[in-house]
């Protein structure tokens, strides 16, 4: 008496798909490229590399030259090295690559079909030659070429590898979905080092802070900086020479924040938790199929109907409804007072002042914007706090702290991103910042003062600024352009001035 269906039996023969990402599971079961034991392997493969930020060794499924133009692409754009420790990027790589693996393999197969029939053409004329050549000795009718089956296997054999041995270009649907990410990624990297890994990887730096108006100057501003060293020197002076390690700690109260993380659950209607079967429809999921569905897939016969059904997502499967509660962390700050000894730390934070008046315009504009953007670069890569001040007439100051979250890039790049234009009011804005350094966290601040000098100095702001010199802050002025002594010089002390910065970058 036959066997009857072992459901047991179909799961131990697919046991081997446990291995392969879930959500590209359709994709590989549907590639015809290799065995389904094969794809499966060379998958998993694939995403365990790029999840260590490579690309897989050669030799991986699949062959050469299938693999050629795909990693070539990812190659070229410098991808796989983002994608390291980013498993939902990885996610969605995958998914383009095994698309791009099929469009090379009809591609491929494409080739190989015209080159066969260049070769077979080939073929039966030297064939039609020599025949008509023995029927002229023989002095009989020619008869009909016909290439056998050794000869057109022998010539498919050589178009292959004609085709493989061809020099191959990159694939032009994976640069053009991933190279524009991928080139703004490393402009990020290039800018800011290792600010790409702490914003992560969200299509949010492509649609919003990449797409800002301010990030399009962003890389001219590093430019500036990179021709002019002197930009670099005015920012990493301002540390101050405090006591050293071994001298006597300062007790000092400050504002620590507390961060607590609180555990939430919410439910989440959800068509994958199988709580409740609801009746049948018509699907492309495997897992949810009926068992007639799963007996065709074991038929030899009846499986590339199974194939055809699953492609056309018509296989009967269970609709099935529940709730998945998901668990996030939410993180709380607080701010709680301590007093505790420490030893002065060596550079404290940075307040930057940009006058934004009428006669900052141009070339003075684009300086003062790269001595903002290296504030922004020191600060971040030496751990410390960077708050920025752009004024122009009364009442009109921008201010900001330059923390390099993803909200503060966004804040720094629509500075960046804006012109400048207005009067001037120092005594208002330096009345903010005076205030602001009577706070315990910017006591110790250094201050840098950009502006062009075009104003007086008032004597009770003069004061004012010598009684905070007086306590520790230091105020390095930036004057731009060759005017002498000025009201800049009245209140910062060094003032660093440059005469050639017009000849710096082609800036006008």
């Amino acid at each position: 008496m036959a066997a009857g269906f072992e459901a047991g039996a179909l799961e131990r023969r697919y046991a081997f798909l446990d291995v392969c990402p879930l959500h590209v599971v359709p994709a590989v079961v549907t590639l015809p490229i290799g065995t389904l034991e094969q794809r499966v392997e060379g998958v998993r493969a694939w995403y365990d590399a790029l999840l260590a930020g490579r690309l897989p060794t050669p030799g991986t499924w699949p062959d050469a030259p299938l693999d050629v133009p795909v990693r070539k692409a990812l190659s070229d754009m410098g991808l796989a090295r983002f994608c390291r420790d980013q498993p939902e990027l990885v996610d969605a790589l995958m998914a383009d690559i095994l698309e791009a693996f099929g469009r090379q393999d009809v591609e491929l197969r494409s080739q190989v079909a015209d080159r066969l029939r260049e070769l077979e053409e080939v073929e039966r004329v030297r064939h039609a030659e020599e025949e008509a050549a023995r029927a002229r000795r023989e002095k009989r009718a020619v008869r009909a070429v016909q290439l056998d089956d050794d000869v057109i296997q022998r010539l498919r054999a050589a178009a292959e590898r004609e085709i493989a041995a061809r020099a191959m270009a990159a694939d032009p649907k994976m640069t053009a979905t991933w190279g524009e990410r991928a080139r703004a990624w490393t402009e990020i990297a290039d800018v800011f080092g290792d600010l790409g890994q702490m914003l992560g990887r969200g299509w949010d730096l492509s649609t919003g802070v990449l797409k800002h108006t301010g990030w399009l100057d962003l890389l001219r501003l590093r430019d500036l900086v990179e021709k002019l060293p002197q930009l670099r020197d005015i920012v990493r002076a301002l540390g101050r020479l405090h006591a050293t390690d071994d001298g006597p700690s300062v007790a000092e109260t400050i504002l620590e924040p507390v961060r607590r993380l609180e555990e939430e659950l919410h439910e989440v209607p959800t068509p994958l938790v199988p709580a409740e079967t609801r009746g049948i429809e018509r699907s492309g999921e495997i897992a949810r199929m009926l068992p007639i569905e799963a007996v065709m897939l074991g038929h030899q016969k009846l499986r590339l109907a199974w194939h055809a059904r699953r492609a056309e997502r018509a296989l009967l499967a269970y609709r099935v409804e529940g709730v998945e509660v998901v668990r996030s962390w939410v993180a709380r700050e607080d701010h709680v007072e301590v007093e505790r000894k420490r030893p002065r730390p060596e550079r404290g934070p940075i307040i930057a002042i940009i006058d934004t008046s009428g006669s900052m315009h141009g070339l003075p504009e684009q300086v003062a914007k790269a001595i903002v953007l290296e504030a922004a670069r020191t600060a971040h890569a030496e751990k410390r706090r960077c708050f920025l001040y752009a004024y122009s007439g009364p009442g009109q100051v921008l201010e900001h702290e330059l923390d390099l979250s993803p909200d503060g890039v966004g804040r720094l790049l629509s500075f960046l991103g804006f012109s400048f234009g207005g009067g001037n009011d120092e005594v208002g804005v330096l009345t903010r910042v005076l205030s602001r350094l009577e706070e315990s966290a910017w006591r110790k601040a250094d201050v840098v003062f950009v502006s062009d000098g075009e104003w007086p100095a008032p004597t009770q702001l003069v004061r004012s600024v010598e009684l905070a010199r007086e306590t520790g802050t230091r105020f390095h002025g930036v004057q731009i352009g060759k005017r002498g002594q000025t009201g800049l010089h009245a209140v910062c002390e060094p003032v660093h001035v440059f005469r050639d910065w017009a000849a710096a970058g082609g800036w006008s």
